[in-house]
C-alpha cells in the first residue's frame, strides 16, 4: 500500500468539501474561508495515485495532539488506510514532543472505536452537541449573582486553560482562527478566571470549548456571546463537554440534542504496527 502525505494546500478544498460529510455529524460543509483560516493549516491529505482517499485534521498543543478529523473516502475502507494515516502522524506528534493524544468519536461508530482501543486510548468522558436558537436563550434563568463578559487577553489563556483542565495553547489556536473568545466576570471578584468562557465561531455557528462552573452562568455567556452573532444566523450550537447538568439546562428551554460523542485519550504509542 503506497500512502503519500502531504500538508494541504490552496487547491485542496474541492477534495476536503468532498470528505467532509464522511464524518457523519449532520455539519454543514465549512465555508472556504472557515477552511483556509482553520482547517487547512493543519490538516495532512493522504493520496494514493495522486488521488486524495483521506486526510487528518490535528492540532499541536503543549504536549498533546488533538485529532479533529479522521477521514477515509468511503471507497476505501477496510484496508488499513486509518492506521497508516493515525501512525504517521503519531510519529509527527512524537517529534514535536506531544507524549498524550485525544480525540471525539460517536459511540456507535464501532470499528472507529475499535481501532482507538488499539492503538491504546480509553474513553475519557461523553459529550453532547446541542443546538437551539437565539430566541430561546432568552428563558434561560439567570444565575445567583450578577455575572458580566469581557474579551480574554492573551495572558490570560494559560490560566483559564489551566483552571478548566484545557491543553495549553488550545485557545491561542482558537484566536489564531479568529475566533470570538470571551469569559464570565464577576464584579465583586474580577480576576477570577474559573467561572466559565468559550470559544465563538459565528460563522458556524457554535462555542467550543464552551465551560461554565455551573449550569445557570450559561445565560450570562451567552448573552456576551450574542452581539457577536450574525444577525442571518438565528441558530447556535455549543458542546456541553462530561457536563450532563449543562445539558439538561439547555433542554429544558428547547435545545436539541445535535450529537453525542466520548472524548477518547491516551499515550502517543511508540510502536503502531
Amino acid at each position: 500500500m503506497v500512502l503519500a502525505h502531504r500538508l494541504a494546500g490552496g487547491d485542496d478544498y474541492p477534495a476536503f468539501a468532498r470528505l467532509f460529510p464522511e464524518l457523519d455529524t449532520g455539519d454543514p460543509v465549512p465555508s472556504p474561508a472557515h477552511w483556509a483560516a482553520e482547517i487547512a493549516p493543519n490538516t495532512w491529505f493522504f493520496d494514493q495515485h495522486g488521488v486524495a482517499v483521506g486526510y487528518l485534521f490535528f492540532e499541536r498543543l503543549a504536549g498533546v495532539g488533538y485529532i479533529r478529523h479522521v477521514i477515509v473516502a468511503a471507497g476505501h475502507r477496510g484496508r488499513g488506510l486509518g492506521l497508516a494515516m493515525l501512525r504517521a502522524v503519531a510519529a509527527e506528534l512524537r517529534a514535536t514532543g506531544c507524549a498524550t493524544w485525544c480525540l471525539n468519536v460517536k459511540p456507535g461508530n464501532l470499528p472507529a472505536v475499535g481501532l482507538y482501543q488499539r492503538l491504546g486510548m480509553r474513553e475519557a468522558y461523553r459529550s453532547t452537541a446541542l443546538r437551539f436558537t437565539w430566541a430561546q436563550t432568552e428563558a434561560l434563568p439567570a444565575p445567583r449573582k450578577l455575572l458580566t463578559t469581557r474579551a480574554i487577553e492573551p495572558l490570560e489563556e494559560p490560566v483559564i486553560e489551566a483552571a478548566f483542565a484545557l491543553p495549553g495553547g488550545q485557545l491561542a489556536g482558537g484566536r489564531e482562527a479568529g475566533r470570538v473568545l470571551m469569559r464570565l466576570v464577576d464584579p465583586a471578584e474580577p480576576a477570577a478566571v474559573h467561572l466559565g468562557f468559550a470559544s465563538f465561531n459565528p460563522d458556524f455557528p457554535g462555542a467550543f470549548p464552551f465551560r461554565v462552573a455551573e449550569p445557570a452562568f450559561a445565560a450570562p455567556l451567552l448573552a456576551g456571546l450574542r452581539p457577536h452573532a450574525r444577525p442571518d444566523l438565528p441558530g447556535m450550537g455549543i458542546v456541553a463537554e462530561a457536563d450532563p447538568n449543562l445539558t439538561a439546562h439547555m433542554l429544558a428551554i428547547g435545545a436539541t440534542i445535535h450529537l453525542e460523542f466520548c472524548h477518547f485519550k491516551g499515550p502517543v504509542p511508540d510502536d503502531m504496527s
